[in-house]
C-alpha cells in the first residue's frame, strides 16, 4: 500500500506556491502538521523538501481518517521537538545514502524514561527520477504489522464517560495522549482539547501541570499501576485534590499505556469553589512541614500571599512566630472552641493581631493538617 501511494502521489505543480498567500494563510492549528500518534507512514521528497504523510485520527473520538496530507518539511514537523526533527533528518539521510535506515526512536520524553515510536526508512526512486525516503513505524524485521502503532480505545472511552464529570486521560505506551474526557479538560483548565490530544505528555507539562506528567511517566517506566489520593498541581499553579487510579496495561507487543481515572475528593461537589467562596480567611497548614498547602481567596488577599510565596517558605518564617504557631497547634489538639489571638506578620510589612479558630484534620495520617480560620 505504501509503494502504491508513493507512485500515485501527485507531484506539486512548479508554479504553485507551497506557502499560502498572506490573505489566505491559515492559523497555526489549521495548517497540516505531522502527528506521531496515529501515523501510518510518511514520504520525504528530497528534491522538493516536502513531506507527504498519512495518519488515522486514533486520538479523536470519531476515529476520523485524515487521509494524505502534504507540507514543506519545516512546516510538517513543527509540532515535534528539535531532537525528534534531528532524528527524522538522520533517518531520511541514512535511507537515501544506504537504502535503509532505522529503526530510530522518535517522540520519546525529554529525559528518555519512556520509549519513542520506532520508525524505519527505505530509499525509493520514482520513474521521473525523484528520490523519496519512505518512513513508517515498525518494531523491526519481525514486525508483522508495520505502520500500525495505534490504539483504538478512545471511541470506547468516549461512550462510557460522555455524560460523566469523571476525570479520564488515556496515554499510550509511547507517551502520547489519545483521549481526554470533558471532565479532564475542565478540571485541568485546558482551553482547547486539541492542544493536548496527539501530543507526548512529556512535552505538554506547561498545559497540564507537572503532577499528572510525573505520575504517568512513572507508571509507564515502572510498568506498574498506582492508586491513591493526592494533590495535582496544575499549569496555572492551582491544584486539585483527586482520588485517582493510574492503571498500566499492555495488549500485545505495541498496544498499551496508562489509563488515568479520577474523581474529586468530594464527589460531584467542587469543594475548592466552596473553600474560595468563604468570606473568612482560611489557611490549611501541613503540621509536619509547616508549609501552607492551601489558602482561600480571602486569606490570599488578607495576608498578601502569592502562590510563589506559599511554595517557598513555611508559615513560621513569614506569617507566624514559631511559638505562636505552637500555641495555635496546641489549641487545635485540645479541640478548643475559643478563638486564640496572636500577631500575624502580613507580607505588606504590617503586623496585626488576628483571632484564629484552630482545627485539625487527617489526624489518622502521618501528616495532619491544621486549619486556621480567622474570626472577626
Amino acid at each position: 500500500m505504501t509503494l502504491n501511494a508513493a507512485k500515485s502521489a501527485p507531484a506539486p505543480k512548479p508554479q504553485t506556491s507551497v506557502v499560502p498567500s498572506k490573505q489566505h494563510q491559515k492559523g497555526d492549528d489549521e495548517r497540516p502538521a505531522l502527528s506521531l500518534a496515529g501515523l501510518q507512514f510518511f514520504f520525504a521528497d528530497i528534491s522538493r523538501k516536502t513531506i507527504l504523510w498519512h495518519e488515522v485520527g486514533s486520538q479523536s473520538f470519531n476515529s476520523e481518517v485524515k487521509d494524505l496530507q502534504e507540507a514543506p518539511h519545516n512546516e510538517a514537523l513543527r509540532h515535534l521537538s528539535p531532537e525528534d526533527r534531528k532524528n527524522i533528518l538522520r533517518l531520511v539521510q541514512g535511507a537515501v545514502r544506504e537504502g535503509k535506515a532505522g529503526p530510530f526512536d522518535v517522540g520519546g520524553g525529554p529525559d528518555h524514561r519512556i520509549p519513542g515510536v520506532p520508525i524505519v526508512a527505505y530509499r525509493y526512486e520514482l520513474p521521473d527520477g525523484r528520490v523519496l525516503a519512505i518512513c513508517f513505524p515498525s518494531i523491526g524485521e519481525n514486525d508483522d504489522n508495520p505502520g500500525r502503532v495505534v490504539l483504538g480505545l478512545a471511541p470506547i472511552l468516549q461512550h462510557f464517560v460522555a455524560s460523566s464529570t469523571r476525570v479520564v486521560l488515556l496515554v499510550d505506551n509511547f507517551g502520547y495522549v489519545r483521549f481526554a474526557s470533558d471532565g479532564f479538560i475542565k478540571s485541568f483548565q485546558i482551553e482547547d482539547a486539541r492542544l493536548i490530544l496527539g501530543r507526548n505528555i512529556a512535552h505538554i507539562q506547561n498545559r497540564v501541570g507537572r503532577t499528572i506528567v510525573s505520575l504517568t511517566l512513572a507508571a509507564l517506566t515502572r510498568r506498574a499501576s498506582a492508586t491513591g489520593r493526592g494533590k495535582f498541581l496544575l499549569a496555572s499553579n492551582d491544584s486539585l485534590d483527586l482520588n485517582y487510579e493510574a492503571m498500566y496495561f499492555r495488549v500485545g507487543g505495541t498496544v498499551g499505556g496508562v489509563l488515568f481515572s479520577a474523581g474529586h475528593v468530594g464527589g460531584d461537589v467542587d469543594f475548592a469553589n466552596v473553600f474560595d467562596i468563604c468570606s473568612a480567611p482560611i489557611l490549611v497548614v501541613n503540621t509536619k512541614s509547616r508549609m501552607i498547602i492551601a489558602a482561600n481567596k480571602a486569606a490570599m488577599k488578607t495576608y498578601q500571599l502569592t502562590s510563589e510565596v506559599l511554595d517557598s517558605r513555611p508559615i513560621t518564617e513569614m506569617l507566624l512566630h514559631p511559638s505562636n504557631y505552637s500555641s495555635l497547634l496546641g489549641a487545635a489538639k485540645q479541640e478548643s472552641d475559643v478563638p486564640m489571638s496572636v500577631p500575624v506578620n502580613i507580607l505588606n510589612g504590617q503586623t496585626k493581631k488576628k483571632r484564629f479558630k484552630c482545627s485539625l484534620v487527617d489526624t489518622e495520617t502521618k501528616e495532619p493538617k491544621l486549619i486556621l480560620e480567622t474570626r472577626s
